[in-house]
């Protein structure tokens, strides 16, 4: 059986293909042979056992009359008649006890005379025995027994007076047997000549496209770049030979972008700023770039072989051991740090290092790859930014203690004004007063006007005294955070406003659940000042229409945020004037129209732009005005 492995893996495929269908067809043939000899044999077995059988039942009817008168010459000519069948080769006649009365034929098959057993004694005709070269069939020869009446209804009895046996040889069954293997096989044979002929025919028309195809291959993979395999055969091959092409030129295609990505890889590895490297599991380097020299001043032969710690400065050895330690072991996979080196020249640079490990295909150590970045420049920046910071550290808090005195300045002047002006203005409109109530009857009606303008003027400057205080106290207040209920507040204000002046009508719709994140009382200052602005504008106005609620508006970034605004049908403005809107001490109406001191809206603004939010308004004369504002989430 050994070279039949070896015929296997060396014959070609036409080889093995005449090989297997040359004996399959062999094999089918003598298995189609002896099937069909086998089916033949059991046929003609059948027919001449049948054949044994009618002759011995012919020759038990033709031996009534010899056993009935124990006459042997009464059977002579029913014995030759038998003996003259083919094949028969001994015939006995033979009483019931088994006595014989004639026997004929061949010695050698000669039987002893035992009676017939009492089971075929009432069969038909059937085989008693069989030998490797003959049949023996036995056939009861019965009469039946007369009665005294010829008129007797009961059936009579059966009476065996003897039986008949005949030997019939198997020449012809053996004879017949081998003529028709013979004439089976031959017939197979012509079968499986002609059948290998067309197929020997068919194979070679097969295998020459994979032959071909096979060369082809056998041509790639001697190095041929140019070699095609032609599109011929059944459909089959003609697609592998069409894969083969197709594989071909992908190979060819992916062997040209290889090469294009490899010189692509080679130009950046040469031209890159950065150090690209790589170490073996010593730690020593086996691959650098030209980046190396011109950031480090040392030649890449020089360097390569020779231990990363050569080039680190000596206080930072134990940093890039470190590194390189928790790598060996697997901690981590990759890391990055920072650490001076040792130029060729002597002088100390600094290196950001990103380094990872490498493992070989048993999952062993290999060594680090990484890239080395010359931060020298950086660092030296940092540095003078450090430095830069803690100069401004300073002057922040040189300016800081200068704001502090400000800050006291200022409260120091509130106070002045607070209570030093206020002084001269309680005096100057008390005194103006007891001349109104004392001494009316002894002025004019100019001098009483004039009195009246003085005690106005007063009265005003200490309004606008008290506003500015307002404005100072809110730019320096703390502001607290928390959720705030504007509608709550807005509420509260219309009821105030509507509680001071009952005669007016109005209309006041406030939102419901508008709850910001934001300092409540300043808040309030900011809502009050609003919503007093649009009762004050709508004056005129037979029925005053207020609204708060909010609204959604884009961002500037291109997102949306919630405006909350205060709607009026007051006087409105131009908004030609809007800039002006929100200075202090901007008026867009005169005050004997409209009064105030001009502070409200600059007081709005400034509570607003604490909160880190905005403030605008959209108006048109004679229609009324909506101011929005936006209250921002807190950055803690």
């Amino acid at each position: 059986m050994a070279p039949f492995p070896g015929f296997l893996r060396q014959a070609a495929f036409k080889q093995q293909l005449s090989v297997a269908v040359t004996v399959g067809v062999f094999i089918f043939a003598l298995f189609s042979s002896l099937l069909t000899s086998w089916q033949g044999s059991r046929q003609i077995r059948q027919t001449l056992l049948a054949q044994g059988e009618h002759i011995a039942e012919n020759l038990a009817n033709q031996s009534t009359l010899a056993l009935l008168y124990a006459s042997a010459e009464n059977a002579s000519g029913a014995v030759n008649t038998t003996l003259a069948f083919p094949d028969v080769k001994r015939v006995e006649i033979r009483l019931s006890s088994g006595q014989p009365l004639i026997v004929r034929g061949e010695a050698s098959t000669a039987i002893g005379d035992t009676p017939l057993p009492e089971a075929m004694l009432h069969n038909a005709a059937s085989l008693e025995m069989e030998t490797g070269n003959s049949w023996r069939f036995v056939a009861p020869v019965r009469i039946k027994s007369s009665g005294d009446s010829p008129f007797e209804v009961t059936e009579r009895k059966e009476e065996v007076l003897g039986f008949v046996r005949v030997v019939q040889s198997k020449e012809t069954l053996s004879r017949m047997l081998v003529e028709i293997f013979l004439a089976n096989i031959v017939i197979s044979l012509l079968f499986a000549v002609a059948f290998l002929f067309a197929i020997r025919w068919l194979t070679g028309r097969m295998t020459r496209p994979i032959t071909a195809l096979s060369e082809a291959m056998s041509r790639a993979e001697h190095g041929e770049s140019e070699v095609r395999a032609a599109l011929s055969g059944p459909k089959d091959i003609r697609d592998m030979a069409q894969a083969f092409n197709s594989m071909i030129s992908a190979l060819q295609e992916r062997e040209r972008a290889l090469r294009e990505s490899q010189a692509s890889y080679r130009e950046v590895f040469d031209s890159v700023k950065e150090v690209i490297f790589q170490t073996d599991a010593t730690g020593a380097w086996i691959l650098l770039n030209p980046a190396w020299t011109e950031i480090t001043g040392i030649e890449v032969a020089q360097a390569l072989g020779r231990p990363l710690a050569d080039l680190v400065h000596e206080e930072d050895r134990s940093l890039a051991a470190h590194w390189q330690g928790r790598l060996e072991k697997g901690e981590v996979q990759n890391c990055r740090f920072e650490l001076r080196f040792t130029r060729g020249d002597g002088s100390i640079g600094w290196l950001e290092a990103a380094q990872h490990a490498r493992w070989d295909e048993s999952g062993e150590f290999a060594g680090t790859s990484g890239t080395l970045f010359d931060i020298t420049d950086r660092r030296l920046a940092a540095e003078r930014l450090g430095n830069l910071n803690a100069e401004l550290e300073n002057r922040v808090r040189v300016r800081t203690a200068q704001l502090e005195a400000s800050n006291h300045e200022l409260e120091a002047f509130s106070y002045s004004v607070s209570h030093d002006l206020r002084a001269p203005l309680r005096a100057i409109d008390g005194f103006a007063n007891i001349l109104v109530e004392d001494y009316a009857g002894q002025l004019d009606d100019t001098g009483r006007v004039h009195l009246q303008r003085i005690r106005t003027a007063s009265q005003r400057m200490s309004q606008l005294i008290d506003d500015l205080l307002e404005l100072a106290r809110i730019s320096r207040a703390d502001i607290h955070y928390e959720a705030t209920d504007l509608s709550g507040l807005v509420r509260d204000i219309a009821r105030d406003m509507t509680e001071a002046e009952p005669a007016r009508r109005a209309d006041i719709v406030v939102a419901d659940g508008r709850v910001a994140q934001a300092d409540p009382v300043l808040l309030r200052v900011a809502l009050d000042n609003l919503l007093r602005n649009a009762w004050k504008f709508t004056g005129k106005r037979d029925l005053a229409q207020i609204a708060f609620g909010s609204v959604g508006v884009a961002t500037a970034e291109g997102g949306t945020e919630t405006a909350y605004f205060v709607r009026d049908n007051g006087a409105g403005f131009d908004m030609a004037y809007a800039d002006k809107l929100f200075l202090p001490f901007s008026r867009l109406h005169p005050v004997s129209e409209f009064a105030g001191t001009g502070i409200g809206l600059a007081t709005v603004q400034r509570v607003i732009l604490r909160h880190g939010g905005r403030i605008w308004a959209e108006s048109e004369v004679g229609r009324g005005s909506t101011f929005y504002f936006t209250l921002p989430e807190p950055k803690i």
